[in-house]
């Protein structure tokens, strides 16, 4: 690790993984207690703070947290008024205990794009916690961007299209009759996301969030809503790209793959590749209507494959992928800096938890 910075805390050390500025490493310089550090979080909220707006992310590393009830216990000390109890999101997840999730159970072998959690919310999650109580033998890296760079560097005219027409998302989900769905990326199904199979319990938390609801078939259905794409952060005010185009794009995995198999360059990853690239044909051919999600500009207006290709090349100039280790905790400024997961091998058990 290099360049140091100060801290106002003796047995707390900062430093930089590499060359790279993101995230901001914080290491204890002698052997300390888990109560040792949250306490120092409780006490230094304006240090750490500070750090996590300019930096977008902070990395706790060797500090002494083995399970989910210690992970639970730093997120209780940051002293957040509203921690995560209820997710929208679109991937599976298991509550672990009260604030405290697995992250995605999709498949080792598929990647997750860059994303800002549930981006296409009119509140997204404030921070992000991840805890990694078992990182994995190879790859696995829960990879960063900082989405304020992303913001200055896309493609001018694909900038210009969101400022004038925002972004327009379309999420399909079966229902609780289909108990034996069969989904690739083992979509949930509404009652999941949900949390209920109240049908008044679903159109009132739809009406927060400006979900447009279409139902079809048996009992599935299709949610529709629109967001800015941008967002001026609360308290810096700097502005990020914010929206869910590079996961929700039919192009978006395929881009992703290719990368990563320059990146790990193994049999897997090209098998995953060529998988991925036929079954995005297939979807290509039978046109929008069968994704089961999908995104566009505000207008309607389709984004093309060579601007999602644009995109996502923005997306890997700017990425960072740390490898875990077991103990980590990363906390992410959710309006500034975006993560994903690459594919891996071997026992891998990432815990997340939120603030709103």
């Amino acid at each position: 690790m290099t360049q140091s910075t100060a801290t106002q805390t003796k047995w707390i050390r900062k430093s930089f993984i590499g060359e790279t500025k993101l995230p901001l490493v914080y290491e204890p310089s002698e052997e300390k207690e888990l109560v040792d550090l949250t306490k120092w979080i409780q006490k230094n909220q304006k240090e750490w703070r500070e750090d996590l707006e300019t930096h977008g992310a902070i990395l706790f590393r060797g500090f002494p947290v083995h399970e989910a009830t210690d992970f639970q216990s730093i997120l209780f000390a940051t002293e957040e008024k509203k921690l995560g109890e209820f997710y929208l999101g679109t991937s599976p997840r298991d509550q672990v205990v009260k604030h405290v999730f697995t992250a995605s159970e999709l498949p080792p072998h598929y990647p997750i794009m860059q994303h800002a959690e549930m981006s296409f919310l009119d509140n997204p999650p404030k921070l992000l916690f991840f805890y990694a109580e078992k990182a994995s033998e190879t790859g696995g890296e829960t990879p960063l961007t900082d989405l304020r760079d992303i913001y200055k560097d896309i493609n001018p005219k694909i900038k210009e299209k969101i400022e004038n027409h925002g972004i327009r998302y379309r999420r399909r989900y079966d229902g609780p009759s289909q108990k034996a769905r069969f989904s690739l990326w083992k979509t949930k199904r509404w009652d999941e996301m949900f949390g209920t199979t109240n049908l008044e319990e679903v159109k009132k938390i739809s009406k927060q969030n400006r979900f447009q609801l279409d139902w079809f078939g048996k009992d599935s259905l299709t949610i529709t809503n629109e967001q800015s794409g941008f967002r001026v952060h609360p308290e810096a005010k700097t502005i990020a790209w914010h929206n869910h185009s590079q996961t929700f794009h039919y192009q978006a995995a395929v881009s992703e793959v290719w990368k990563i198999f320059k990146k790990q360059k193994t049999i897997r990853s090209l098998g995953v590749a060529l998988l991925l690239t036929l079954l995005t044909t297939i979807k290509r051919i039978a046109g929008s209507e069968s994704h089961d999600v999908h995104v566009t500009y505000g207008n309607g207006e389709e984004i093309s494959a060579n601007e999602m290709k644009s995109i996502s090349d923005v997306f890997w100039k700017h990425l960072v992928a740390i490898p875990w280790q077991t103990g980590d905790v990363l906390i992410i400024d959710n309006l500034s800096v975006s993560h994903g997961r690459l594919p891996f091998t071997g026992p891998r058990r990432i815990l997340v938890g939120w603030s709103d």
